[in-house]
């Protein structure tokens, strides 16, 4: 009997061991396991947070994009109101330039009808000239002729006045 309790001790002993091996196996793979996904978590835990701070970047450059956006449509509002009004500047200008164009025409025109009316005025002023310098040529040859009378007229009272003494 001593040996059957000795013999189911050392059995109960082996079972034990054998148990308390696996168990220890167990154990170790599932600590193994556990530190895994341990691991995976920290992993994971930390690429939310990679993540999160990726975001956050991303949505601090949306704002700053959207900011820059907003500026960039402001301005290209403001050289749409600026190409708008040169557009009016340049219509009226283009008005302005037909008119004084229109005007130049109607001036040359009138320069035209004035230096034809200036040459016939001094054609005219030519002919009155000569008109005048021979009358005045008339008017000194008949006054020559009259004092060469009056000249004759004088001798010949002359004459008369010492022919009578």
């Amino acid at each position: 009997m001593k040996n059957l309790f000795l013999f189911v001790f050392l059995l109960v002993a082996a079972v034990s061991i054998l148990l308390l091996v696996r168990f220890n196996r167990e154990n170790a793979d599932v600590t193994r396991t556990l530190d895994q996904e341990r691991y995976s978590r920290m992993i994971a835990e930390e690429d939310v947070q990679k993540g999160e701070y990726r975001i956050k970047k991303l949505e601090a450059d949306l704002q700053t994009t959207q900011v820059k956006l907003y500026k960039m449509q402001e301005s290209f509002d403001k050289e749409k109101e600026t190409n708008a009004e040169l557009k009016r500047q340049l219509e009226q200008l283009g008005k302005n330039k037909e008119s004084l164009e229109k005007e130049l025409g109607e001036a040359l025109k009138k320069r035209q009808s004035l230096e034809e009316q200036k040459r016939k005025a001094e054609a005219k002023a030519a002919a009155v000239e000569v008109e005048a310098a021979r009358k005045a040529a008339e008017a000194e040859k008949r006054a020559a002729e009259a004092e060469k009378a009056a000249q004759t007229a004088a001798e010949g009272s002359k004459e008369q006045t010492q022919v009578k003494p």
